[in-house]
């Protein structure tokens, strides 16, 4: 199973997150990795199925979590 980690490279072809980022919601640390705003990383995308017009589907699957509340979240510095 391919993994795919959205770089500012090829972040044009994942237009939900391009918005996000646009938003605010998102944003690339110091090292091009791309969090959410409490610290998590944006996880890496994984196909999941193809549609019915032929467009593959991607789903984000993530190695580190955490939740938005939580003391990890809290104490998180950006790099």
């Amino acid at each position: 199973m391919d993994r795919i980690r959205i770089t500012k490279d090829n972040i044009k072809n994942w237009p939900k997150f391009e918005a996000l980022l646009s938003d605010g919601k998102i944003r690339f640390d110091s090292t091009g990795r791309l969090r959410y705003l409490h610290g998590a990383p944006v996880g890496d995308l994984i196909q999941i199925r193809i549609d019915k017009k032929g467009q593959p589907i991607f789903q984000e699957i993530a190695e580190e979590w955490f939740d938005p509340e939580s003391q990890k979240a809290k104490d998180f510095i950006w790099p």
